[in-house]
């Protein structure tokens, strides 16, 4: 298994680091051509992948991140949690009132500029852990 994990800004002063859409578009086409020369091999795109697997792989759908405190977030680019798994299982962590939120609801799926939808979504993430404390 191979994953490339594009760069996604934790701040806005670091946001022109990010790729570019012409660069994700090279990096997608690249992945493609491994895939297809290469069948053996699995690579993943991280958050590169998003729009072809309906959204967000991360927030509990797949992956999520486990911080050095123990809390469980959808991942390391969205820095929030409403569980930890020092006090909890991580079947039960999956179930968190956030990674629900996420799931069901549809922040997952909008329309964003590219790379991270829950970094750019922050504001909407951020209420969800204020609706649920």
């Amino acid at each position: 298994m191979l994953i490339f994990v594009e760069y996604v800004p934790v701040s806005d002063d670091s946001k022109e680091l990010a790729p570019t859409d012409t660069e994700r578009e090279y990096l997608d086409r690249k992945i493609k051509k491994l895939r297809k020369d290469s069948p053996e091999m699995v690579y993943i795109s991280f958050p590169g992948d998003e729009k072809s697997t309906g959204g967000c792989v991360a927030a509990g759908r797949g992956f999520f991140h486990i911080n050095s405190h123990g809390g469980a977030e959808p991942c390391p680019f969205s820095p929030y949690s409403d569980v930890n798994v020092k006090d909890t299982s991580l079947r039960e962590a999956l179930h968190s009132p956030l990674f629900t939120a996420l799931q069901s609801g549809d922040i997952l799926l909008e329309e964003h500029d590219g790379g991270c939808v829950l970094y750019e979504k922050k504001a909407q993430v951020e209420a969800l852990i204020s609706n649920n404390t």
